[in-house]
Formats: C-alpha cells, sequence, structure tokens
C-alpha cells in the first residue's frame, strides 16, 4: 500500500515496500529515493537506519534493481555502505553492471579507511566492465582523499592558447 502524501516517512514502512517484490518499480523506486533522502546528509539521526534498509536492496532478484541501490550508495556517500557494496563488488557471480556501480560507489567513498584496498584487489577482474570501473573508482578515489572539487580539470578560459 502507498504510503499517504502526509505521512511522515517510516524506515521500516519505506523498507518493507522496498523489498516488495509484488508491489510496481515505481512504488519500489520511491521508497528507495525515501530511504536516500533519509540518508542524507550522513550525520542524520536516520542515516545508518536508512543505509542498512538500502542494503537489503542489494539481495532483490533484479539486477536493475541492485544496480540502482548501489547507485544511490554512490550518490549517498555513506560509510555505513561500505560493507554491502565491498560484498555486491566481491561477489563474482553477481552481474557486471551491479559490481560495476558497486565499485564507483565505493570510489566516491575513497577518503574512507581501506577503500583503496578493497578496490585494488579487483584490477585484474575476470569482466572487463568491473576491471575498468575499479580504474576509475581508484582515480575519483585519488580526487576524494586529496579534496579536488571536481574530477575532470577544467582549463582557464582566461589563461593564452599557445599558436
Amino acid at each position: 500500500m502507498p504510503l499517504e502524501a502526509s505521512a511522515e516517512p517510516c524506515i521500516p514502512d519505506l523498507e518493507k515496500t522496498l523489498l516488495d517484490t509484488k508491489l510496481p518499480l515505481f512504488q519500489r523506486y520511491r521508497a528507495m529515493f525515501g530511504l536516500r533522502d533519509l540518508a542524507s546528509p550522513p550525520d542524520l539521526p536516520t542515516a545508518v537506519d536508512a543505509v542498512n534498509a538500502l542494503a537489503k536492496g542489494l539481495k532483490d532478484p533484479s539486477a536493475l534493481f541492485r544496480h540502482e541501490v548501489a547507485f544511490v550508495f554512490g550518490q549517498l556517500c555513506h560509510p555505513a555502505s561500505i560493507p554491502s557494496l565491498t560484498a555486491s563488488l566481491s561477489d563474482l557471480s553477481e552481474v557486471g553492471m551491479v559490481r560495476h556501480e558497486a565499485a564507483e560507489a565505493l570510489g566516491s567513498l575513497g577518503e574512507e579507511e581501506g577503500v583503496e584496498e578493497t578496490l585494488k584487489k579487483f584490477l585484474n577482474d575476470p569482466d572487463q566492465v568491473v576491471r575498468d570501473s575499479v580504474i576509475v573508482a581508484l582515480d575519483m578515489a585519488e580526487f576524494e582523499k586529496n579534496g579536488e572539487i571536481q574530477y575532470a580539470l577544467i582549463p582557464d578560459s582566461a589563461a593564452p592558447v599557445a599558436a
């Protein structure tokens, strides 16, 4: 049953909706985004519980859904997501697109202890998409650690161009 528009979002209700494979995807995605909102900023009192609820979505039968959960974790950059993202990346039977998204989400958490070491374990992964994603994730992690504000630096437009 969909939540009333006026009802306060409740993590257990959102989690139940998120995990109910009989519901339309629209409702499940709405629950996913509701949980995302309860996890951001990361110091919200609801953040860890919301991240833990989202993590259960990484066990969904749909690879597309699992991919989307990993994508949301990349948006959140919450350290509580590291164990579940690491588990998804480490599962060699997991679909490549899910592992790819888990790697990139871990890259957004690059300043957290152990993340780079975890990513480096997959530089020689049998799946090319995962290997490429790990390279990108390690680049992202490096930028996160160095405090860069953007991954791709744009040249200063006022700088003279050599002829």
